[in-house]
């Protein structure tokens, strides 16, 4: 249990804790307190920054709507402060939340703000992982083409190099061939 009369960083700090310790109950709780201290206080940022740990902590208790509901409105304060790496974690947040909600056409349209947000950073790692997640909306979309074009563009994208990249990329690309003759 975290104390809630504790200052907000301190708050938050605990609850970064209780998640990589995999305690998702006491992570949530730490993340919510701290997102109510730091609104207290005013701090804008750091009460959206906590309402985004509290969003994924959440995701992995698997409690989709309530995450969702912490997150609304972190990307618009983060695009206020003109932040926008945060704010492309904050529209991939609110995607994964979507998408937990089975509200895929929104996850998408988010995924795709938050695609755009890491490209203007030139963060390849966060924009290979939102198009992994956009491979996987439009997947369950029915959309298997736009699907594979996504995953087959987060391999070009990854930074990762290797043998198992290079092999999944050809993989990838054999549909496409068939489908292009």
């Amino acid at each position: 249990m975290i104390p809630a009369s504790a200052p907000p960083g301190e708050l938050a700090q605990q609850a970064m804790g209780a998640y990589q310790r995999g305690d998702l109950t006491a992570a949530a709780e730490g993340f919510r307190a701290a997102t109510n201290g730091y609104a207290l206080v005013g701090d804008e940022a750091a009460a959206a920054e906590a309402a985004n740990n509290l969003c994924v902590a959440l995701l992995q208790a698997d409690r989709p709507q309530e995450a969702l509901a912490c997150v609304q409105g972190t990307p618009a304060v983060f695009e206020r402060l003109n932040d926008p790496a945060r704010t492309a974690q904050a529209h991939g947040n609110t995607g994964s939340a979507l998408e937990g909600c089975g509200r895929h056409a929104e996850a998408e349209a988010s995924y795709l703000r938050s695609l755009d947000s890491f490209r203007q950073v030139g963060d390849r790692e966060g924009e290979a992982l939102i198009l992994q997640r956009l491979s996987q909306v439009r997947l369950r979309q029915g959309q298997p083409f736009e699907a594979l074009a996504a995953m087959q563009s987060s391999l070009e994208v990854a930074p990762r190099g290797g043998l198992v990249r290079r092999w999944t990329r050809r993989l990838l690309s054999l549909p496409i061939r068939l489908f292009s003759k």
